[in-house]
């Protein structure tokens, strides 16, 4: 486990509250840029099906957890997407998928694009804004971590700026960067291997804990609410 600061839920889920209560079926939609922890070397050169990204497994991580209750996790995560090309897509995605929970992964491909960081924040808190007056809670996953992209780009603005974002719109965010981070400085992920086997284990160690620490984030959120 990573230390208890980077897993602290701060804001209630109104809707996936309403939804555990009620014993009703749960959606989850997962938008943003693809999450690249999935390295190209091994899915080019092995077998990628032996892959499973934290979407995958967070709907499994979810059932496991509220037997009986029906748990689905649309994921719709398009690499290279910035925040303002998922923002263009909420109403439509919102309209197909009809989910309670929208778990958005923001910053990685903003800063590597390097798009305006100002733009970035302000369309972010619009977008989420957006989803709490269309009332569908929202989680947000920040910007992953390696030794390797933190030496090129500079992710520390987008980082400051959606964890602002997130306190001032009531929204949780899985800290993903600093939980990765913490992973790789304990020795537990070696995101610098270059074996196509090697990084398939690491990319699948990595996205288990993701959806372990996502499960966990909802569901305690989903508890902070008066009987």
């Amino acid at each position: 486990m990573v230390q208890d600061d980077l897993a602290i839920v701060h804001y209630p889920l109104d809707r996936v509250y309403a939804r555990l209560k009620a014993k009703e079926p749960l959606r989850i939609l997962v938008v943003g840029s693809t999450s690249s922890v999935a390295a190209p070397i091994w899915a080019s050169r092995g077998p990628a099906a032996a892959f499973k990204a934290y979407p995958r497994l967070l709907e499994g991580e979810m059932t496991a957890r509220l037997p009986g209750l029906k748990v689905v996790v649309l994921d719709k995560a398009v690499a290279g997407q910035t925040v303002p090309m998922v923002a263009a897509q909420l109403d439509s995605a919102l309209l197909q998928t009809r989910p309670d929970l929208v778990v958005w992964e923001a910053g990685t491909t903003d800063a590597v694009k390097r798009l305006d960081v100002n733009i970035f924040g302000d369309v972010l808190a619009d977008g989420l804004r957006r989803l709490h007056e269309q009332d569908v809670d929202v989680a947000l996953i920040d910007i992953q971590y390696s030794p390797q992209t933190d030496s090129i780009y500079d992710f520390r603005p987008y980082l400051e700026y959606l964890w602002r974002v997130g306190e001032a719109e009531d929204v949780n965010v899985l800290r993903r960067f600093d939980i990765m981070r913490a992973y790789t400085d304990d020795g537990r992920f070696d995101p610098t291997t270059m074996g196509a086997e090697d990084q398939m284990k690491n990319a699948n160690f990595v996205h288990a804990c993701l959806a372990k620490h996502l499960a966990r984030m909802i569901l305690t959120a989903a508890q902070q609410q008066p009987e």
